[in-house]
């Protein structure tokens, strides 16, 4: 007979502390928190005095990450809880810290990232009345009506800390809220004064007692209700985006999609279904089977369709599984649905197939694997000529990104992990670069460019045993603070690599021109005002500067030889960066 887990056992801790900071460095420690990403200021020195102090006597405590940039922090951050699913903290300095992570903050709303997010306040006082009152102009300049204000839309909660005595509290309740799913942002605000405070004992609350909340089962009568409409569906489809956050899903969502004959759409903001699977969607047949769907069953994504552009059919029915499922913070988010259920995709989407399999008739499990048969066969055909159409581009120049994407796909191990932030060449590295075990392909789930090298720093603290590789367009590689994120990862022993799709311009706000002006004066005279970064900067030697391997690539023959090259490299422990030229699109 299994023994009966014994609840009640995770006491408080009563210890003895110096001060007010040393509070937050125990929260990390109960947290079980391994890397404090910091940017700091004239605010944030008590933390890095009371860190310094628990080395000094031999303590254990989360190693300090610098970041040279505060948008790369929260990047950073954001991948590290991507790959393991553990808060990390970043700490940032008063209003301008706060207001310079930027876009980041959007990013780890948008794709779900437990973050605990800190930040100096302007001290309270100024004539000495406490210790670490105002004593720079800046601690009056830097006060703001609304500090939080500023970044309380993306985030699920936030908080000043007023008073020492219960810094720590707070913290465990900033841990609790930002892990709890759907897993998201916390800020936290700390003055001088309370970090600064004398103290001599606290007490530590237990983490394990205050710890995430279990997510919720799917409704019994909505999940049955679910499993008789793609049961009896003739053309059902499944769109997924995160459910791969949890990485058990995948082989459940793969039951689905056999035991249904349904083809998966995925945007692969997680890898929620393997690439190579028979009834993985191309990009192209896409709208065609959302167009002509009987049954939709939605899990874990956003916005699964644009209805400029597609839509289903009045008569189709869908099905939403989410544990955020009506989208409050999205202000206009209408998207159909029969059935709105609120529930955890890694326990609603196992419980779906074996109902499923409880109501499927023979008749109906023989239409499902004849449907099955079919779509696997159409998808391998489309297979087969993107593969030979990437192929049949070995020898063109200027490089062509699906050449460029095919060889990445050859060299990558099926364990690497993939971050894709190369924007309107993101569908080719969907395309053609195989990511088939759970866990290996993310993207940032937001819109704010400039995530994929801080987070693939990230990813790297966490999975230190695996190779990390980011593919970012040149503007993204810009916006990702290279700077920052390449040093990091010199200084603390994380290599990855980047491969940067240079097209030399801006190419997404080029192709949104063309659509909205296809005769303009711009599509005329191709005059791409703003938008060419042309000529390109020498990232290469921007990454050897920063202590990383770099390597401009312009032969396509090239291209294997180069990423072999950077694997090398990285294997050594050191950084790299691909400066891969493709043809520059406003020239077309």
């Amino acid at each position: 007979m299994a023994q009966a887990k014994q609840y009640g056992s995770g006491a408080d801790a009563m210890i003895s502390v110096d001060q007010g900071a040393d509070l937050f460095v125990e929260s990390m420690l109960s947290n079980n928190v391994e890397y404090l990403f910091i940017n700091s200021g004239t605010d944030t020195f008590p933390i890095q005095e009371s860190l310094a102090k628990y080395i000094d006597r031999g303590q254990d405590v989360p190693e300090t990450i610098l970041c040279l940039d505060e948008k790369m922090g929260m990047a950073a951050a954001h991948g590290y809880f991507m790959i393991s699913g553990r808060p990390q903290v970043l700490l940032v300095h008063v209003d301008s810290g706060t207001q310079a992570v930027g876009g980041a903050v959007h990013n780890a709303q948008r794709g779900r990232a437990g973050i605990v997010f800190c930040a100096g306040r302007a001290p309270y006082t100024y004539e000495g009345e406490m210790v670490g009152g105002k004593n720079m102009s800046i601690h009056w300049i830097q006060e703001q009506l609304d500090q939080a204000g500023g970044v309380r839309p993306f985030t699920k909660w936030d908080y000043e800390v007023r008073r020492p005595e219960n810094l720590q509290r707070i913290m465990q309740r900033a841990f609790q809220v930002a892990s709890s799913e759907p897993a998201g942002l916390v800020y936290v605000t700390l003055p001088r004064e309370v970090l600064m405070a004398p103290m001599e004992t606290t007490t530590i609350p237990a983490a394990a007692r205050h710890g995430r909340a279990t997510t919720p089962q799917a409704d019994p009568e909505a999940l049955s209700e679910t499993a008789a409409i793609l049961a009896s569906a003739q053309r059902p489809v499944i769109i997924t985006s995160q459910s791969g956050r949890n990485k058990n899903v995948v082989a459940h969502m793969t039951q689905l999609a056999e035991l249904t004959g349904a083809p998966v759409i995925t945007e692969r903001v997680r890898l929620s279904f393997p690439s190579d699977h028979p009834l993985s969607a191309p990009t192209a047949m896409e709208a065609d089977y959302i167009r002509n769907a009987d049954a939709i069953l939605v899990v874990d994504t956003d916005i699964p369709w644009i209805p400029t552009n597609v839509r289903p059919a009045p008569d189709a029915a869908v099905v939403w599984i989410d544990q955020d499922p009506v989208k409050d913070s999205i202000p206009l988010w209408t998207f159909p649905a029969d059935i709105l259920m609120e529930a955890d995709s890694s326990k609603a989407v196992p419980a779906l197939v074996f109902e499923i399999r409880e109501q499927m008739t023979a008749a109906q499990s023989q239409a499902a694997s004849e449907r099955a048969a079919k779509t696997g066969a159409a998808h391998e055909a489309i297979t087969i000529q993107s593969r030979e159409r990437s192929e049949s581009l070995s020898t063109e120049n200027p490089i062509a990104p699906d050449w460029l994407s095919h060889c990445l796909g050859q060299v990558m191990a099926p364990d690497d992990i993939l971050l894709n932030e190369a924007v309107t060449n993101g569908g080719s590295v969907i395309s053609n670069i195989p990511r088939t075990v759970p866990g290996t392909m993310h993207g940032s789930g937001g819109s704010s460019l400039g995530w994929a090298l801080g987070a693939a720093f990230g990813a790297r603290l966490a999975a230190p045993d695996k190779n990390v590789v980011c593919t970012v367009g040149d503007g993204a590689f810009v916006y990702g603070c290279p700077t920052s994120s390449i040093w990091a990862a010199q200084k603390y022993n994380a290599p990855f690599l980047t491969v940067i799709y240079n097209n030399q311009i801006h190419n997404a706000p080029r192709m949104a021109t063309l659509g909205g002006y296809p005769e303009g004066v711009i599509d005329r005279t191709k005059n791409f005002v703003g938008m060419e970064i042309f000529p390109s900067p020498d990232y290469a030697t921007l990454a050897v500067s920063c202590g990383a391997y770099g390597e401009t690539v312009e032969d396509p023959a090239e291209v294997i030889p180069a990423l072999k090259r950077a694997y090398a490299a990285i294997a050594e422990g050191q950084p790299a960066v691909l400066d891969v030229r493709l043809a520059r699109p406003a020239l077309s």
